[in-house]
């Protein structure tokens, strides 16, 4: 399925997402997937300038 993504904010906030896929733009898109990879909920919608790091682990 999707992969662990593990995301910083530059005022130190974690935030961890299983099963997730990134997609980035003018906004950094976390989407829940399912068994076949396909988006099924919106899980954040962050601004990029508020990432510190971004990390996606299997």
């Amino acid at each position: 399925m999707g992969k662990k993504i593990r995301v910083i904010l530059r005022n130190g906030l974690e935030l961890t997402y299983e099963d997730a896929r990134v997609v980035e733009g003018k906004k950094t898109w976390i989407y829940q997937v399912n068994k076949d990879e396909y988006p099924e909920e919106l899980l954040a919608l962050i601004d990029p300038h508020h990432i510190e790091s971004l990390y996606a682990e299997d």
